[in-house]
């Protein structure tokens, strides 16, 4: 099943008040290709380059099969798996490249704990061409958390990583199976029970190993399941967090032999500082209505955060206003994605823009994400216009090896070459909202990381206004709201401008 790694959608808000404003959220940028497959010199450019983007938080994917010894053989080997110095020669080599190679340049590491699990520690029986992950053994999940938490505590000559989460999309089949099964006779989500009995495990692990106190986060669930129930089927992220919780669609905590089936009459002391959340949207549009309430993208960021609060009040279990971070968001593109799935250029990074003005204004969303800084290769043994040629993400910030446009495959477009405007959106965002007889303009320059700076606001290319900001800033203009709206400023002898922007007014509620 391909994912959708398209759009985002907006959200209908109060206005807030104009101000210039030093308040931030961090951005993270995750690309594995480029950071741990890529070798030395590629890692060393993409980390120069983020940092220059100004990203606040480097996302690595620590893969549990990639680092394992005999990963995709049955037979379980014998070593101390607890142990980093048990683990292949080299195998940590990247890693500990990354991890030194971004912390000299002032960037934070987090670290996903992510499947595929070795085959010694699965069942057999993976559907959907999906290897290591039926079953992971909770117990051999934790030995391994805990032999990375030792590596990169602190002690050992590199640099401590203190930000983790635990597993990548345990919605999803890719990632963990079965999603539903049988549980006490009715066919009923299991995802969330595995993955409740393996963020135990390595939350446990991460204590032991020096990291108790550490930002640890649950989740990175995707944010659109399908309607129906079965092993491979994608659950929805607000039932997957009802289940996780162990409470039914009325949130009422299950009891007697459903909650026996589902594992919940001991459910484990958890520590979490927050939830990871993948804002992926559909691509019909940045303001798409979703029409499962348990359904929710950036746009209906609103239902995670209820839904967050009622299991707080009803299980006491986690914290009422527990943070949200947005780890994994992105616009696929056409070019070069023309499937289906792929938005326009100016799309991407409108919706962009949109995305981290929609994180901006719900205080409990911590982070804002990109996902790829490079689009990953095109699979060429695949016809243009295909979905499995554009099997991997064209959701970066330049093109990827062998992109072309599909209405003329035989010009290709410069592998790593910029995406524009969605390159621009990133250094500089900037959203305008229509208020009655005034804009409000958000914006920021990142790369300036908290430094004040001078950013002019434009309207038809004439400055309107100029604010001086550390951070993120919200300004009021007063006038009319038609015309086309800029930010531009100069730091170093070079001027960086944003993309160009109308006025929008905000979304209709049906969207939310």
């Amino acid at each position: 099943m391909r994912m959708l790694p398209v759009l985002v959608a907006a959200l209908a808000l109060a206005p807030v008040a104009p101000a210039a404003a030093s308040s931030r959220q961090e951005s993270m940028m995750e690309d594995t290709q480029e950071l741990l497959q890529g070798g030395p010199a590629r890692r060393a450019a993409a980390l120069d380059e983020l940092a220059g983007l100004g990203v606040d938080i480097v996302k690595v994917r620590v893969q549990w099969r990639t680092l394992a010894p005999n990963g995709a053989s049955e037979a379980r080997p014998a070593f101390n798996a607890s142990d980093p110095a048990g683990y292949p020669p080299g195998a940590f080599e990247a890693l500990d490249d990354v991890v030194t190679g971004a912390t000299q340049r002032g960037l934070k590491v987090f670290f996903m704990l992510s499947p595929p699990a070795p085959e010694w520690a699965t069942k057999r029986g993976e559907r959907a061409g999906h290897a290591g992950v039926l079953r992971a053994d909770p117990a051999d999940f934790g030995r391994f958390v805990e032999a990375v938490g030792r590596r990169y505590s602190g002690t050992r000559g590199l640099p401590a990583v203190r930000m983790w989460s635990i597993w990548n999309e345990p919605n999803h089949p890719q990632f963990i199976q079965p999603l539903s099964e049988r549980l006490g006779g009715r066919l009923a989500p299991s995802s969330p029970h595995q993955y409740r009995r393996l963020y135990a495990a390595a939350q446990g692990a991460l204590a032991r190993s020096g990291h108790a106190r550490d930002t640890v986060l649950f989740g990175e669930i995707l944010p659109v399941g399908q309607g129906r129930l079965s092993a491979t089927s994608t659950l929805r992220p607000i039932l997957f967090l009802r289940e996780f919780f162990c409470l039914d669609q009325s949130y009422r905590p299950y009891r007697g032999a459903a909650a026996r089936a589902r594992g919940c009459t001991r459910f484990p002391k958890l520590r979490m500082s927050g939830l990871a959340y993948h804002a992926y949207t559909k691509p019909g549009g940045p303001r798409v209505p979703l029409p499962s309430p348990d359904d929710a993208t950036i746009g209906q960021v609103r239902r995670i955060e209820g839904a967050l609060d009622r299991i707080a009040v009803r299980t006491r279990r986690l914290r009422r206003g527990m943070p949200i971070y947005n780890s994994e968001f992105g616009l696929q593109t056409d070019p070069p994605d023309c499937a289906g799935f792929g938005t326009s250029l100016t799309n991407q990074a409108a919706f962009l823009n949109e995305a981290e003005w929609v994180s901006f204004s719900r205080p409990r969303v911590k982070t804002y994400s990109n996902y790829l800084l490079v689009d990953d290769a095109i699979r060429t043994q695949f016809e243009p216009g295909t979905n499995r040629r554009y099997q991997g993400f064209q959701t970066g910030l330049r093109y990827g090896p062998f992109a072309v446009r599909c209405e003329s495959p035989d010009i290709a477009l410069a592998s790593g070459s910029a995406k524009q405007p969605g390159y621009d959106a990133f250094r500089t965002p900037i959203y305008v909202r229509r208020l009655r007889g005034a804009v409000q303009v958000f914006g920021l320059a990142r790369p300036r990381k908290g430094q004040a700076q001078a950013i002019e606001v434009l309207r038809d290319g004439a400055v309107v206004k100029t604010v001086t900001t550390s951070g993120y800033f919200l300004t009021s203009v007063r006038g009319g709201t038609s015309g086309r709206w800029q930010l531009r400023w100069s730091f170093g002898g070079q001027t960086y401008t944003s993309r160009l922007a109308r006025a929008l007014a905000d979304p209709s509620p049906r969207s939310l």
